[in-house]
């Protein structure tokens, strides 16, 4: 069975994303764990209950977080989604992106605030988030569409080492069951002519059954503007995007440029790192 991980600070956005989160999840018929970092002034793994009393405000703050916690498990199981939760104290984002390797998670699905919106559930910035993640990160903003999703857009630079990473998340977005449009943004850094990038794009998609794409290219000065153009024509309800390591103007997408395009656009974005 697939997981998906939803950490979640029990804000409106972060509320939105878990919803979401259940969508696709039941969509996957994957298991969803929620989870919720807590910083505490002393290791209250080893603290002792007598020593608990010493801190009141942290132990309430434990307190209603495992409400909360519980009360979406309960959310997703009226949804059919099999659902647990998991409270971790003083984790850093290391901590965590070691513990999605660990657990063999699929997806994570986060609500995102805009620049620092990341920072309340992960301890970090949203691009640290997405460079270092080993599973797919899907960045919700409040100010998302609501569900349900329609269609996804996946852009790519369609170059040999992203074809790995881009067949990936293909295969994760079929399980979705969404129309799917394949863009290429043509700047003067990544030009390519119209036949060099039908045939780039037959590379990735010819042996693909069950896909009945559409393609759209779009000629701009850099990537945010294409991606732009593309939401404007053709009003989608994803995003996916596959992001490089490194800043590199041969390269869409490097982290600053998926991490733009998360803040400035009002759609979940669904990022993977290049996978070689």
């Amino acid at each position: 069975m697939k997981r998906v991980l939803i950490p979640t600070d029990f804000s409106d956005c972060a509320n939105h994303a878990s919803n979401i989160g259940l969508e696709l999840a039941k969509k996957l018929n994957a298991e969803v764990s929620f989870l919720h970092l807590i910083n505490t002034p002393v290791d209250w793994v080893k603290l002792s209950l007598e020593k608990e009393a010493l801190y009141p405000e942290t132990k309430t703050a434990i307190g209603d977080a495992k409400d909360a916690l519980l009360k979406l498990e309960r959310r997703a199981e009226k949804l059919g989604v099999e659902a647990n939760s998991l409270l971790l104290f003083n984790q850093g984002v290391e901590e965590i992106q070691n513990y999605i390797s660990k657990e063999k998670y699929s997806l994570v699905v986060m609500g995102t605030h805009g620049e620092k919106g990341m920072e309340k559930l992960m301890g970090s910035n949203t691009q640290r988030v997405l460079k270092h993640s080993p599973v797919p990160v899907l960045s919700v903003k409040q100010s998302d569409r609501p569900a349900p999703l329609r269609k996804i857009g996946i852009a790519s630079d369609f170059q040999e080492d992203s074809k790995k990473s881009f067949l990936d998340i293909l295969e994760l977005i079929k399980r979705f069951g969404l129309e799917i449009d394949v863009v290429y943004v043509n700047t003067p850094y990544t030009f390519m002519e119209s036949n060099q990038i039908e045939k780039a794009m037959d590379a990735f998609l010819s042996e693909q059954t069950n896909v009945k794409e559409k393609r759209f290219v779009y000629n701009a000065k850099n990537e945010e503007r294409g991606i732009g153009m593309y939401i404007a024509s053709e009003n989608p309800d994803m995003l996916a995007t596959i992001t490089h390591q490194h800043s590199n103007l041969g390269k869409i997408f490097n982290p600053g440029v998926t991490e733009n395009i998360i803040n400035h656009f009002d759609l979940p974005v669904l990022s993977i790192n290049l996978k070689k």
